[in-house]
């Protein structure tokens, strides 16, 4: 069979990929002697003018040319042939993100590396006054050198030329538009960065967020920005949440995404410092600590939130089989008091709760400790919550805000009620969503709870409110005075608001 030549010398060899917007071919470029990707943009015959649309083709693949950046695939040209646009790019060899979802687990250090190359990318194509319109894990491809690429500009529309897109049409892969997008509203960076975001979902989570069985159902989830629950709860899951915001006003920006992708791929490439007593969890194992077979148990660095494998209280673990009372983590004495008689139990230092050691020497130990297994220390100081609440009120609040991610709700709201109102607060600002809601269900309708409401975001506020019985959502804004009850209410769901309409006799 012969193969079909392009413009006369670009040889197409086989498809890469094809979507909505085209089909993209390895080609052989008989002039420069080298493989090259080839974008056969497809025109639908409805729409636009076909014009129009040719037009803006070649002038999104000028400006997306003009770009020079490592992260960004390079356009060698743009043409016309047989009335449709060809875009020119090079051919990287590698897997795409959503091959490498599909074989492995990836790491949140894996995932928020690829992030920040990307993130970078779409900066300097912002920086060109260009919108990528079409990120997702199929458009970003990593070479055997580990090098990321976003590739694919066939959609890209160029900011501020208006009346070369018609409003109804949806350029892209939808599950991954911002709601924005498809609402036909005015879109910008923030557009690609939810569109970010919905792909780190995919890589941490490993399924899409918002597919469902047909387009226009998945449309609608997008576009309602319903976020399930991570099954991986951590640092990166906070910035993915900061992303799918519906709001672009109120979406996470490209600077402070990167600050945090940063800090992710700083801490978790640091081995966790202990200082302090140790803490002893099931089995003999310390956190961070020689696992079973000589791996790495399941504890994260300090800061992380929760073990991403198996470990310290996971399934599978030493604890499983572990008896009742074995369950229980426990602190032993710094070894600095080995040569004492007193506390020594058969040649072993006598263990303590951690109610009974002085408050900095608890801090310490929660502080040397991953937040999960430090939230369950924190669940046996329940008899006593001024005691707990002075140990964290010694921890940065966002350490503190992550330990209570992980003890018992009802727990958490006897330290907010032992606690000032701006500590509580900068404390349940760091923790998720369905944590902060549990506990403001805990406290019920009182002043306590009001004030932390008050003392939130918008955003964060009408979030974590969604969580929160209606019952109670409804006493909470009509006891609060800082004049955000309408607005709140506004940003509920509408089933959230009809329970509350109907509770209020106002159905």
């Amino acid at each position: 069979m012969t193969a079909r030549i392009v413009q006369g010398r670009y040889e197409l060899r086989s498809r890469l990929g094809m979507g909505g917007m085209g089909t993209v071919w390895l080609a052989w470029d008989h002039t420069l002697r080298r493989s090259v990707a080839l974008k056969e943009v497809m025109l639908a015959a409805y729409g636009e003018d076909m014009a129009v649309r040719r037009k803006r083709a070649l002038r999104e693949a000028r400006a997306a040319a003009g770009i020079r950046h490592p992260a960004v695939v390079h356009i060698y040209d743009a043409f016309m042939d047989d009335g449709s646009p060809w875009i020119v790019m090079a051919y990287i060899e590698g897997a795409s993100l959503d091959r490498r979802i599909e074989r492995q687990t990836l790491s949140e250090r894996e995932i928020a590396r690829v992030g920040r190359d990307v993130l970078a990318g779409l900066t300097a194509v912002h920086e060109a006054k260009v919108l990528h319109r079409d990120v997702k894990p199929a458009n970003i491809i990593v070479d055997p050198k580990d090098q990321v690429f976003l590739v694919d500009f066939g959609i890209a529309r160029i900011s501020g030329e208006h009346g070369l897109t018609s409003t109804n049409m949806l350029l892209g892969t939808v599950e991954f538009m911002a709601p924005e997008r498809i609402d036909g509203h005015v879109v910008g960076p923030a557009s690609d960065l939810w569109s970010l975001g919905v792909t780190l979902f995919c890589a941490l989570e490993r399924y899409s967020p918002f597919r469902c069985d047909g387009p226009l159902e998945t449309a609608r989830a997008a576009a309602a920005g319903r976020l399930p629950r991570f099954r991986r709860p951590g640092p990166l899951a906070d910035a993915i949440d900061g992303l799918l915001v519906t709001d672009p006003a109120e979406r996470m920006g490209a600077a402070e995404l990167g600050e945090r992708l940063d800090a992710i791929l700083a801490s978790v490439s640091r081995p966790p410092v202990v200082r302090g007593p140790i803490c002893h969890l099931p089995g003999g194992r310390v956190p961070g600590g020689p696992g079973p077979e000589g791996r790495r148990g399941g504890g994260q660095v300090p800061g992380g939130r929760g073990p991403e494998r198996r470990g310290a209280g996971g399934p599978g673990s030493p604890a499983d089989a572990a008896p009742s009372d074995a369950s229980r983590e426990t602190v032993r004495k710094d070894s600095r008091d080995g040569g004492r008689k007193n506390g020594r139990e058969g040649g072993r230092e006598k263990e303590r709760p951690l109610l009974e050691r002085p408050r900095q020497e608890a801090a310490e130990l929660l502080a040397s400790t991953d937040p999960r297994s430090a939230g369950r220390l924190m669940d046996g100081m329940a008899g006593d919550p001024a005691a707990a609440a002075e140990v964290l009120a010694l921890l940065p609040t966002s350490q503190a805000g992550r330990i209570a991610d992980h003890m018992a709700p009802d727990l958490v709201a006897g330290l907010v009620r032992a606690m000032p109102l701006s500590r509580s607060a900068s404390m349940l600002a760091h923790t998720d969503d369905r944590v902060a809601a549990a506990v403001l269900g805990a406290l019920g309708v009182v002043p306590a709870a009001v004030r932390l409401v008050e003392a939130m975001t918008l955003r964060r506020a009408c979030r974590v409110l969604e969580y929160v019985p209606p019952a109670v959502v409804a006493g909470l804004l009509s006891a609060t005075s800082d004049g955000r009850a309408d607005r709140l209410l506004g940003r509920l769901s509408r089933a959230v608001r009809d329970e509350i309409a109907r509770l209020t006799g106002r159905a």
